[in-house]
């Protein structure tokens, strides 16, 4: 079976939140929870450039979950707004603040792409104040994809002067080729 990969501002922009938001005290205590083999991943130097197993990233925010108390969607996706927001240059921050939000929007399969190296993202409708997102992953995505859509749109939106975002998932269908098809409407303000 096929690993699963995940680009490194994943992991640098998560650890860097973890640090920051929940301090150095849980950072360490989080590392002496995992697996020694999970846990040599974020203890050595983390580049952009490199790819590492998404499982690593997913056990890394479980165990935060289990440390800190369970944590809500809506606190989760404070996690992937961070990521897309550090993620991003200042020059994409500026020309994103001189677009609107459907535009922004309409550009999350190249988003996507700087963040993994496995599925697709389309955007069937991208408008004034409302888009749909067409991902199809493989199933280790799933129970990850609601806070993330949510987290990384959210920020999204906003970097463009929107607000107020809302995102319903509309269809979850497994694919005969063993895949995903998931659909998210999203609403927002301007």
């Amino acid at each position: 079976m096929e690993t699963i990969m995940a680009r490194g501002p994943n992991f640098i922009y998560a650890k860097e939140f973890i640090q920051e938001e929940y301090g150095e005290e849980i950072w360490d205590k989080l590392l002496r929870s995992l697996p020694d083999d999970v846990s040599k991943i974020w203890k050595r130097p983390i580049l952009v450039t490199t790819v590492y197993p998404f499982s690593v990233f997913k056990m890394l925010t479980k165990e935060l979950s289990n440390q800190v108390g369970t944590m809500d969607n809506q606190e989760t996706a404070l996690l992937y707004e961070h990521i897309a927001d550090r993620s991003l240059s200042t020059v994409y921050k500026v020309f994103f603040r001189f677009t609107n939000p459907a535009f922004v929007i309409r550009n999350y399969p190249k988003l996507w792409k700087r963040f993994f190296t496995t599925g697709t993202v389309e955007v069937p409708l991208a408008e004034s104040n409302h888009a749909m997102l067409r991902f199809v992953l493989p199933e280790i995505f799933l129970d990850w994809l609601s806070p993330a859509c949510y987290g990384y749109s959210k920020k999204a939106v906003e970097m463009a002067g929107g607000k107020a975002l809302k995102v319903e998932k509309k269809a979850q269908t497994r694919l005969q080729n063993g895949l995903w098809e998931i659909f998210y409407e999203l609403f927002w303000e301007k």
